[in-house]
């Protein structure tokens, strides 16, 4: 039965993606953005800080469901807004504000929440190889390390991706982001002693544990793949079944082209 789906749609090509699979489902579907874009037609503009406009929005179109998707970055009057209407133990947290303002809308406006890949599940990475070439099996051991650490990186509430060589950590995520992780990874192969080492670096990216499916998943996209092969990395390890890939095709184009061996892994998971 077709939907009636309010996307409150962030930045990043996520929201492009959910909207376009939507609507192949039938779905009628309203946009509430919170970043001025373009390429999602018709959209009402929104404030993260704002909520109660968002819930009147929400009731007026009479959603049944409600799906958050794209990146979310909250200016400090905006999480002053959000600690006062949840409360300030998870407000300023990440994944853990993202996930109670929608468990806030979905309770004032009666809409169930759901996640971007329960809208678009051609979204989700499977678990082996998705691109590039066929990894050797140290490398995917290095994988397997790199990924388990992401997700004990995860439980510091620091980000949803590091970067490994065999038996180390070299970087993890913090609130700027997988494109900052990169750039710092490529100084220090330029400048040093990172750059002596002949083993393989690995971008892993994972959830974080206790993470709901229906909030602000990892995801790559063809500019991970770039940017990642710019930093000297050869393989990118992704939780299947947990993760997003966006624009698969230019994501497979770029990994091969660039030698960047991508790669579904299931991760033992305590929480």
């Amino acid at each position: 039965m077709p939907r009636r789906l309010s996307l409150i749609a962030g930045s990043g090509a996520l929201p492009v993606h959910v909207l376009a699979a939507a609507r192949r489902n039938g779905d009628a579907v309203q946009v509430l953005a919170l970043t001025d874009r373009g390429g999602l037609g018709e959209v009402t503009r929104v404030s993260a800080g704002k909520l109660k406009p968002i819930i009147r929005a929400i009731g007026t179109f009479g959603a049944t469901h409600l799906v958050l998707a794209g990146g979310i970055d909250l200016a400090d009057s905006d999480r002053e807004a959000i600690a006062s209407a949840l409360g300030p133990a998870t407000a300023g947290r990440g994944d853990g504000a993202l996930s109670r303002i929608g468990e806030m809308l979905a309770n004032e406006t009666g809409a169930r929440l759901v996640g971007a890949q329960q809208i678009a599940p051609e979204l989700l990475v499977g678990d082996g190889l998705l691109a590039g070439p066929a990894p050797l099996s140290d490398a995917v051991a290095t994988a397997r390390y790199a990924l388990a650490q992401a997700r004990e990186a995860g439980r510091l509430d620091l980000g949803q991706a590091l970067v490994a060589s065999s038996g180390r950590v070299v970087a993890v995520e913090d609130a700027a982001g997988t494109d900052a992780l990169l750039a710092r990874v490529g100084q220090m192969r330029r400048r040093g002693p990172l750059g002596a080492e002949r083993a393989t670096l690995v971008l892993a990216k994972a959830s974080k544990p206790g993470q709901p499916l229906t909030v602000d998943l990892p995801a790559i996209g063809p500019r991970t793949i770039a940017r990642a092969a710019a930093a000297g990395i050869t393989m990118i390890a992704l939780e299947a079944k947990r993760t997003l890939v966006l624009e698969r095709g230019k994501v497979e184009r770029e990994a091969a082209r660039l030698g960047v061996s991508v790669l579904g892994l299931v991760v033992g998971r305590n929480g």
